[in-house]
């Protein structure tokens, strides 16, 4: 199977030390049951160097032998997509910033590529619903990098929602943010395209969707500006926002959130996450960042460490395993789309069990909706209809 992955930056490759290379790793780790190769494409030459070094790593470290190649974008992002898509390509996965996801994943369907695209899957609900038309018309597989999905602790905030642990679910209270380098160095050249809510919040969005189902029907958002701006980065350091959902009865569900991505370096871990959800009979607090895993180094900082989201694990075979929910979403695409090469499932049958265009159109509207609420002041905005 060849993967086309648009994009070389810290989710795809782990540079800059941000991390271990995910969506490389991820890939690498795939490539275990299927046969795989990659092939990274991005606009900057000197991201060869970068590829070539994070492909040797992880083969090394995995025990793995995937082709991963670079390849150069020159042009218009949709032509140049489009003539590289049409090399014999199954899938494609999108690591672009959030405004050129439309333009990628749309050029990659249209070579009868299925698509995952990172969150978000568009900054506006217009986008997402041509994506979503685009991958019916063609019978493609388009599916959303929510891996927030499969981790095991928001598995069982589902289970204890749906048999009623909580009673009847009244509000979510989210407290989410990342480091200052973030926008800083990692993403300075987009950060100001976008913002802290719509990049990284969306992930909780979409998990109050997954949990409830409950139906979003107005935001208002404010926000602060200062540090980002004072380096030349036209971008709310925070965003705190309040969501009014309906559920199924005609009651109401409040999810608020207070986002930022101005933490110290020196925080812990790279993102500070937690959920608390409170229901008419139950409380349940989801501490996503103390995962009782702390590592303690003479020449560093205190970590708190993840190893459930993606992490090296040792096995028996000598080999490290790359392991852990992040991994698992990706991998789950992968087999998905050799399933439905080989003919065993469609896609079409996906579009309900999985993060898919579809299911994503609720989250891209609730961004939209704190998008407006923002430029208007924190004026009360009506979250648009999800049915067409």
């Amino acid at each position: 199977m060849r993967i086309l992955v648009l994009g070389a930056g810290m989710y795809v490759t782990g540079r800059d030390g941000s991390g271990p290379g995910a969506l490389l790793a991820a890939l690498c780790e795939a490539s275990r049951s299927l046969p795989l190769r990659v092939t990274v494409a991005a606009t900057a030459a000197d991201n060869a160097v970068v590829v070539a070094e994070a492909a040797a790593r992880l083969n090394e470290r995995l025990g793995t032998a995937v082709e991963i190649t670079y390849r150069q974008l020159t042009g218009a992002l949709s032509q140049s997509v489009a003539a590289l898509a049409g090399e014999g390509f199954d899938a494609a996965i999108i690591a672009l910033p959030d405004d050129l996801h439309h333009a990628a994943a749309s050029a990659a369907m249209q070579a009868g590529l299925h698509v995952l695209v990172v969150k978000p899957l568009t900054p506006t609900l217009a986008e997402a619903r041509d994506l979503e038309a685009q991958a019916q018309r063609l019978g493609l597989h388009g599916m959303v990098e929510f891996h927030k999905r499969f981790d095991e602790s928001n598995l069982y905030a589902r289970s204890a929602i749906a048999n009623g642990l909580l009673g009847q679910p009244q509000y979510a209270a989210v407290q989410y943010s990342q480091r200052l380098c973030i926008p800083t160095r990692i993403f300075r050249g987009w950060a100001a395209r976008s913002n802290i809510f719509q990049y990284l919040a969306v992930h909780y969005i979409d998990l109050i969707w997954f949990l409830t189902r409950y139906r979003p029907r107005q935001a208002c958002a404010v926000g602060v500006r200062g540090i980002l701006a004072a380096q030349g980065i036209d971008t709310w350091d925070s965003v705190h926002a309040l969501v009014r959902w309906q559920t199924p009865t005609g009651g109401e569900f409040v999810s608020q959130f207070a986002v930022n991505w101005i933490d110290p370096d020196t925080t812990s871990a790279m993102s500070d996450q937690r959920i608390t959800l409170v229901g008419e009979g139950g409380r349940l607090d989801l501490d996503q960042k103390h995962r009782g895993v702390e590592l303690v180094r003479r020449d560093q900082p205190s970590q708190a460490l993840n190893p459930y989201f993606a992490e090296f694990l040792p096995t028996a075979d000598g080999h490290d395993r790359f392991s852990g929910y992040g991994p698992a979403c990706v991998g789950t695409f992968v087999a998905d789309v050799a399933a439905i090469t080989a003919g065993t499932v469609r896609a079409a049958d996906l579009r309900d069990r999985r993060p898919s265009f579809a299911d994503a159109l609720a989250s891209c509207a609730v961004v939209e909706a704190v998008n407006h609420s923002l430029a208007h002041d924190g004026a009360w905005t009506d979250v648009a209809d999800l049915d067409p």
